[in-house]
């Protein structure tokens, strides 16, 4: 069985091997099951969303069960959610734990083997080559032919490494529900922060470089980034589109805009919606449009963190400019 819930969010149950391994192929890549360990009763689980660059879902099979894939589309993320796996691909042996992640790169194999007495329990996340290579250039600020080598595994366990899986978490549980995690204007960010963080915290051959000091732009540069940031607050704007429109590398924006104006270029981007969403609050018409309504407009999906952040910036609530200000 397979359903489509909010927000075209896809769910999958099944008690047949072949269709399992046939339907989840379909979401993620082909793959057979190689072993499927005695079960009173096989059944498979999947509750996955698609947006934008990147596929999420979680895998589940009852029977301890050894998986195998013969080339990756893209790249790839597995999570063990209960015990260790053993992955295998393109010869290199890694002990996988609920606290990592192994990553496999474009066109590789993958095979996944379960001990004995566990189950074959994962999290997994499926990223375009293009999103990869493409957020990669803008990080180093040049072009990139070759595929991205991943070796080890990412570490779940340190402060970073928590703070990305706690990202990605959230993220597929809030797009699965079919929320405005889904909107353009939240998905392509958040992908491109996932990727970045797997790019940085997966050793891979551009990890050095990628650790290397940047240069600081003039102001003059970060002062045409803000002119951007206004003229384009209403799109679903990511810090590389930013740094793309400037000539600047992620990195050399970043750190620019730090020197120079002691803030991000995301700050200044959820200022100017701020300020945005302030401008309609004033003008609107409380029988015609909403707080909700102007707020998701400017990108603001955490309604009550809006309302937060609006309080501390304007003394008032949303709700209360939209009443009194006609």
């Amino acid at each position: 069985m397979t359903g489509v819930g909010p927000g075209g969010a896809i769910s999958l149950a099944s008690s047949d091997v072949e269709d399992a391994t046939e339907k989840v192929g379909r979401i993620f890549h082909p793959h057979r099951l190689t072993r499927v360990g005695p079960v009173h009763r096989f059944h498979a689980a999947l509750d996955a969303v698609a947006v934008g660059a990147m596929v999420s879902g979680r895998l589940r099979y009852n029977s301890n069960s050894d998986l195998y894939c013969p080339e990756i589309d893209g790249y790839h993320v597995n999570v063990p959610l209960t015990g260790r796996l053993l992955s295998i691909s393109r010869g290199e042996r890694t002990t996988v734990l609920p606290s990592s992640a192994v990553v496999y790169r474009t066109g590789s194999d993958a095979r996944i083997i379960s001990p004995e007495h566990s189950r074959l329990n994962l999290f997994a996340v499926k990223i375009e080559r293009a999103a990869v290579h493409a957020t990669l250039e803008d990080l180093l600020g040049r072009q990139i032919q070759e595929t991205v080598r991943f070796r080890g595994v990412l570490d779940l366990a340190g402060p970073d490494g928590r703070a990305w899986w706690s990202l990605l978490v959230n993220t597929h549980r809030s797009q699965l529900l079919g929320s405005m995690m889904r909107d353009p204007r939240m998905a392509a960010p958040l992908t491109s922060s996932l990727v970045t963080g797997l790019l940085t915290l997966t050793p891979n051959q551009f990890s050095e470089e990628l650790r290397a000091p940047v240069a600081t732009a003039a102001p003059s540069v970060v002062a045409r980034a803000v002119e951007f940031i206004h003229t384009h607050a209403a799109e679903p704007l990511t810090v590389a589109d930013i740094a793309r429109a400037v000539g600047l590398s992620v990195r050399t924006l970043q750190r620019s805009f730090g020197r120079h104006t002691e803030t991000s270029p995301m700050q200044v981007l959820r200022d100017v919606r701020l300020r945005r969403a302030h401008e309609d609050l004033q003008a609107g018409d409380p029988g015609v449009t909403s707080v909700t309504t102007i707020a998701s407009r400017w990108g603001f999906t955490n309604h009550g963190r809006f309302a937060q952040d609006y309080r501390k910036a304007y003394g008032t609530s949303p709700s209360e400019t939209l009443r009194t200000h006609r």
